[in-house]
């Protein structure tokens, strides 16, 4: 039943990327200039399309919506990082497909996330390095503790959650509510990460990495006023984001009334 929750969402998601409005705003244009007659409304939705394209696509929409996710967190000190012995990484996307070879079964922001924190766990390798993430074949963090023990690190993985709500119950089974430790994530994913796992009743404090918004940050303006889906991208996770985190604080405000 979750898995049948989880893929809704993901629809319900898609249904408001930039990317999707975009088409569907065009779509709307398409339907006016076969059978409609109202030339204004239809000129009206094609400029709004349009101009949702050319922020989407270009680098300061990004960059804003990003920017006001990723500003609050920095990365703690060594010395802060010594004084908690718990580690927690949660993963993006992996692929569980069998025909793919173990090194091509994560994304970029996968391994981003994964090297910092086998940065983290060589520097104090007596932490405890606990990786959270599914996928939808159903192995994931699994495959990220095979990839760490070649490199002869000892961590320990939880496959079962397929989103951040998820994660956090799973891992109120092996980390008591008290305790404290480092959640490990990308900068954009801290705010909803914390606040679940806060919600849940545990106690993370947040290790930030793979900031986007530098990735946005214009620097030759020529340059960037050209489109580029690279933006688009930027632009649907941030929304994602948005909609996420507006989800579950309206939720747990409807769960707590």
């Amino acid at each position: 039943m979750s898995d049948y929750l989880f893929i809704l969402k993901k629809i319900v998601l898609y249904l408001f990327y930039p990317s999707t409005l975009i088409f569907l705003f065009l779509f709307l244009v398409t339907i006016y200039v076969v059978i409609g007659k109202r030339r204004g409304r239809r000129r009206f939705l094609l400029f709004v399309a349009v101009f949702l394209y050319y922020l989407s696509t270009t680098p300061f929409l990004p960059y804003f919506l990003l920017k006001k996710l990723e500003e609050d967190y920095r990365i703690p000190s060594e010395e802060e990082l010594a004084k908690i012995d718990t580690l927690v990484l949660l993963t993006g996307r992996i692929y569980g497909d069998p025909r793919l070879s173990l090194e091509e079964r994560f994304s970029r922001e996968t391994l981003v996330r994964f090297l910092t924190a086998l940065e983290i766990k060589k520097k104090f390798p007596e932490k405890r390095l606990i990786i959270l993430g599914g996928s939808f074949e159903g192995k994931g963090a699994s495959y990220l503790k095979e990839l760490a023990e070649r490199w002869k690190l000892k961590v320990e993985a939880l496959d079962t959650p397929l989103d951040t709500l998820q994660s956090a119950r799973e891992l109120k089974k092996v980390i008591p509510p008290e305790k404290p430790f480092f959640l490990l994530t990308s900068a954009y994913h801290l705010p909803r990460a914390i606040f679940l796992f806060k919600k849940e009743g545990l106690n993370p404090l947040p290790y930030p990495t793979n900031f986007n918004y530098k990735l946005c940050k214009p620097s030759k303006l020529f340059l960037y006023l050209f489109p580029h889906d690279i933006y688009l991208n930027f632009t649907n996770l941030a929304v994602q984001e948005y909609l996420a985190l507006s989800y579950y604080k309206v939720k747990y405000l409807i769960k707590r009334n």
